[in-house]
């Protein structure tokens, strides 16, 4: 994108890092305009019933069903998710960390007894994806478990909560792993 609007003010966390951007309206609506001119390479959600994003190492045909995403992180309130991409096998994960987003797709989105549940499917090419749906936002945050900031995403709640509504409740639920 070629377009900066000079009139942002970002708000910064305790990191002194930049949490918030905040631009007047219209300038919002020029990027949105802007950003849905130049589409990019990486997979957008299909326009089926239930939005997919296409899982680059889930083997023919998996993907991540966006409404029971959205759904998952409404329904328990998350509002920011650990990516934890790991290039190892689905046990090795410590049972606190099997609600992060990595772990959640190979338990929830391949196939029964699929062959590729040790292989990461939480690639950079698939968050992504989930950025560009809108959905979620890139961050860095503090989780239990992790010993530094790692890469999240944020819940993007209003956006999240308009593609529920318009999408309608998923055929299934994903739970909540306990400790």
């Amino acid at each position: 994108m070629s377009y900066v609007p000079s009139n942002i003010q970002f708000l910064l966390g305790s990191d002194h890092q930049p949490v918030f951007a905040v631009l007047p309206y219209e300038e919002y609506r020029k990027l949105l305009k802007l950003a849905s001119e130049n589409q990019t390479a990486t997979p957008r959600p299909s326009s089926d019933k239930h939005k997919t994003v296409p899982l680059p190492h889930g083997g023919p045909g998996a993907s991540l069903d966006l409404v029971r995403l959205a759904a998952y992180c409404i329904q328990h309130d998350i509002e920011s998710i650990a990516v934890n991409m790991r290039a190892q096998s689905y046990d090795k994960f410590p049972p606190n960390q099997l609600n992060t987003l990595d772990p959640l797709i190979r338990r929830e989105f391949l196939p029964q007894g699929s062959p590729y549940k040790n292989t990461m499917q939480a690639t950079t090419e698939l968050v992504n994806s989930l950025v560009d749906s809108g959905l979620f936002i890139n961050a860095k945050r503090h989780f239990p478990g992790f010993y530094r900031p790692v890469n999240a995403l944020d819940v993007c709640r209003d956006a999240m909560g308009a593609f529920w509504v318009a999408n309608g409740s998923p055929e299934s639920q994903i739970e909540l792993l306990k400790e």
